[in-house]
């Protein structure tokens, strides 16, 4: 397989928000390079150690990578999600538990850039640019995800806030110089009974908390998983973030961000592991050739490259909507978390049955490091929201969806389509970030979802016009049909399911949320290319990838199969392959951006 004509080396010129994440990937070095410090080698030496990677943080600390937990207003240095998502693959590709563990300071930090306590913001700032870091303690060993369910409270005194619990799992717990606590402040359960504690330790009394034992874990075995125990203890007023009774608010829109961002470190992960996997198929010979010149080898590997660029328009799409459309973040958030680490999950467990036996071993080749990945990234799924915590806030917000079925008016017509483009078009500027509009639900407007009639009529226009391959543009047509028969057949089955007193526990709603999740995914991929042709490689700007990603995402929906397309999808899957080469030859990211790796 011979490699194509060098394309345009990292980045394209348009997408400017991607030069820091070159940089900090030259800064690193290759992780396959046992020379450079955050290497392969040393990475799976910490984890077989159980050590915390602390010459890892170190080399971030000295790049000032905590600065971007910062927004740019106090003084740090986060200005765009899409950069940030972009800075945490970086990392997230060589190590999930440095990744994680880092950057459990942002997850400490959110409630508080959430909320409109400036005088906190400011601390907090400081605090974070001293270098400290800040954990979040949240849940608790007799609740898990329930968090409204929780024991710990706090009891105003005449001087400060008596504060009495346990939190559990905390990421950080011990190595934290600061801590938000999630806890109660009235008796009585509702919405208003909760508010968040910013807690530095050092100004605590030592008798009146300790740490709890560090917890072993299958995956990050280095990271600080452990807790916190307080008993009485004494607080400053001044502890309390904002209004009391608006903790458990900050929470949920907090975490519309940190869901969000989550998806960096499954992209990151994924990267890695198709680049093992792929690295051992070229070098493998088998039957007189490489094991990549296996049809269904072959086939795994592209299937996973097609996994990627799936999750990377879902993941950069919705970070790009926290500052465009961020009162929709309830819906994008929710979905991005389900749907990219359950893929991603999945893809690595496909990936593995390529290597083998060498998949498994905790050393040899590429330093054992997928089977690290293996361990590490089944975590994702988990924090932030469950998978199951996830589809049933899809699942809530559908009952709403159904309102925006009616045509759009002309107005309201140009309002979605500049609001899509801003999105979706990753050459135009990003607007700063008001995370004073996110909401506890968005009533279920998806500008995204929602824009499925458009997409089409931009599909059909492209078509009569007659400048790209019309039998891909053809294709992506039928699918665009096939999708919109689909979302009315969601909304007609969340009908149904209404109409039912206890609609809320029927597992079919679970079936109807990942289904949304799919149309919110096939359709971030058609507006991905749609906007961007001008800011693709060749490759991608033909749209091959395109039409495939839409044949994978319903790859087990019969109803959305058309065997028509078979001879077409084969030469587009030849060339996908091809391209997948090229990128692992010219050591270039998986990625629709075209990203040089450092060698």
């Amino acid at each position: 397989m011979k490699t194509e004509q060098k394309r345009p080396i990292y980045p394209l010129p348009e997408l400017s928000q991607y030069e820091t994440s070159k940089e900090l990937e030259n800064y690193l070095g290759s992780p396959t390079n046992s020379n450079n410090l955050f290497c392969f080698k040393n990475i799976v030496a910490w984890d077989e150690q159980e050590a915390y990677p602390e010459e890892a943080t170190n080399l971030l600390e000295k790049w000032d990578f905590h600065h971007y937990y910062i927004p740019s207003a106090y003084g740090g240095k986060l200005e765009s999600y899409e950069e940030f998502l972009s800075l945490m693959r970086v990392i997230s590709r060589r190590d999930l538990t440095v990744a994680i563990g880092h950057g459990k300071t942002y997850l400490g930090s959110v409630g508080i850039w959430v909320g409109d306590d400036e005088t906190k913001k400011c601390k907090l700032a400081k605090i974070i640019k001293e270098g400290k870091q800040v954990s979040l303690g949240l849940t608790e060993k007799n609740h898990g995800s329930d968090i409204s369910a929780s024991d710990f409270f706090a009891e105003e005194v005449e001087n400060g806030y008596l504060l009495t619990g346990e939190k559990w799992l905390i990421n950080n717990a011990t190595r934290s110089k600061a801590i938000t606590i999630f806890a109660k402040t009235a008796s009585q359960v509702g919405p208003r009974s909760f508010s968040v504690f910013l807690v530095e330790k050092e100004m605590l009394d030592c008798a009146s908390y300790q740490h709890l034992d560090k917890i072993k874990t299958h995956g990050i075995r280095g990271a600080d998983i452990s807790g916190i125990r307080l008993n009485q203890c004494l607080v400053p007023k001044a502890s309390k973030v904002g209004k009391t009774g608006t903790g458990l608010e900050a929470t949920l829109k907090g975490f519309q961000i940190t869901r969000t961002l989550c998806s960096s470190l499954s992209l990151g992960a994924a990267d890695t592991a198709l680049r093992v996997t792929l690295d051992f198929a070229l070098s493998r010979q088998l039957y007189g050739d490489s094991a990549f010149a296996i049809p269904v080898v072959q086939q795994q590997l592209t299937d996973a490259f097609l996994d990627i660029i799936i999750c990377e328009c879902v993941a950069i799409s919705a970070a790009r909507t926290i500052h465009v459309a961020p009162e929709q973040m309830s819906v994008w958030s929710a979905v991005v978390k389900y749907f990219v680490p359950t893929t991603v999950e999945n893809m690595i467990q496909d990936l593995s049955r390529v290597l083998g036996a060498r998949y498994y071993l905790r050393e040899s080749y590429w330093d054992g490091i997928f089977q690290k990945i293996v361990r590490d990234n089944a975590i994702i799924s988990v924090f932030d929201g469950s998978t199951s915590v996830n589809l049933y806030a899809i699942a809530l917000s559908q009952k709403h969806f159904i309102k925006y079925k009616a045509k759009l008016e002309a107005k309201q017509l140009n309002k979605l389509n500049n609001t899509l483009e801003n999105i979706f078009s990753l050459s135009q500027n990003l607007p700063s970030a008001n995370l004073s509009k996110l909401e506890i639900s968005n009533q279920g407007y998806n500008s995204n979802l929602h824009s499925i009639e458009e997409t089409l009529i931009k599909l059909q226009y492209l078509y009569k016009t007659k400048k790209h391959n019309l039998d891909i543009i053809h294709v992506a047509i039928k699918y665009t049909q096939r999708i919109i028969i689909l979302a009315r057949k969601i909304n007609e089955s969340f009908e149904q399911a209404k109409s039912f007193n206890s609609y809320k526990e029927s597992p079919e709603i679970y079936v109807l949320a990942k289904h949304y999740c799919m149309l919110h995914a096939a359709i971030s991929c058609l507006n991905i290319w749609l906007f961007n042709q001008k800011n693709m490689s060749d490759f991608f700007s033909k749209g091959e990838w395109l039409v495939l990603c839409l044949e994978r995402i319903f790859s087990c929906s019969d109803y959305l199969q058309d065997t028509s397309y078979k001879d077409m999808l084969f030469s587009c899957k030849k060339n996908l392959s091809n391209e997948l080469y090229n990128l692992h030859q010219e050591n270039k990211l998986f990625s629709v951006i075209s990203a040089q790796l450092p060698s």
